[in-house]
């Protein structure tokens, strides 16, 4: 958690904490004066027993923690609830990119910190995708910044939806750049995912507020079947990714020490 939500989250529990004491102070001082209203009644000239004191305190001792206890409880858990939902949101926003709602830098390393180190229990195989949108600069330069933002919420839903079907992490490095992170993946079927996005894009023109254009990108993998560092293959796959934008763009690059292309189509 970032500094802005700690300091966010720990002022919601002094609030609320004092919140629950003023309340519970007044509920006891009405409870009070009703009790004393009830036992002594309301005449100031009134003689009080010791028996009448007695059992006024027996009724405070009583029923002031019987009824304060269980309204200030549900609101202390009412609170606690409220309190863990705006640090759940907090967390939500802190790691998603807002534009796309895929994970932004922050969220992606954390969701392949935990991935990396579960998967390496069963399967050390796995594969990086780095995601590059084609002349992203000629499409705000064409078409206006809007339709650049669209085009980057159509790339991002293909990678979402794929992602979703077969089950890795992808997330937005800024910019127009993606990334995608394929756990007990690796090899062919890293490149196929790959061109199948690759295609994805290149089969939907982007639509925006009656501009239509052609949307491709450029994809650089790096797979290793054995363990190692995903920084390692972050860097392989930045690297094939360069190479293909070399190449001529709307194709996929696989990283092997020298780099091989797949072709476009």
């Amino acid at each position: 958690m970032d500094a802005l939500s700690k300091t966010t989250v720990t002022a919601f529990s002094i609030v609320m904490s004092v919140a629950m004491t003023i309340l519970a102070v007044v509920m006891s001082v009405a409870l009070t004066i009703l009790a004393m209203a009830w036992i002594f009644g309301i005449d100031p000239d009134a003689t009080i027993e010791v028996s009448q004191v007695f059992k006024f305190g027996i009724v405070i001792a009583a029923v002031a923690p019987a009824l304060i206890r269980p309204i200030t409880s549900s609101k202390i858990t009412r609170a606690i609830r409220e309190r863990d939902r705006a640090y759940a949101e907090l967390r939500r926003i802190a790691n998603t990119d807002q534009l796309t709602g895929l994970h932004n830098r922050r969220g992606f390393d954390a969701a392949v910190e935990v991935a990396a180190s579960t998967n390496h229990l069963d399967d050390p195989t796995m594969s990086v995708l780095m995601i590059d949108i084609d002349f992203f600069k000629k499409l705000n330069d064409n078409f206006g910044h809007d339709f650049g933002d669209a085009a980057l919420v159509q790339v991002a839903e293909i990678l979402r939806e794929t992602g979703q079907k077969e089950q890795f992490i992808v997330g937005r490095q800024g910019g127009d750049e993606f990334i995608a992170f394929l756990p007990g993946i690796s090899g062919t079927k890293a490149v196929e995912i790959a061109e199948g996005i690759r295609k994805s894009c290149a089969g939907m023109p982007v639509e925006h507020d009656g501009k239509s254009a052609d949307v491709t990108v450029t994809i650089g993998v790096a797979t290793r079947s054995q363990t190692c560092a995903v920084s390692e293959l972050i860097g392989d796959a930045d690297t094939a990714l360069y190479c293909a934008k070399q190449k001529g763009r709307n194709r996929v690059a696989i990283y092997r020490s020298v780099v091989s292309f797949t072709r476009a189509a």
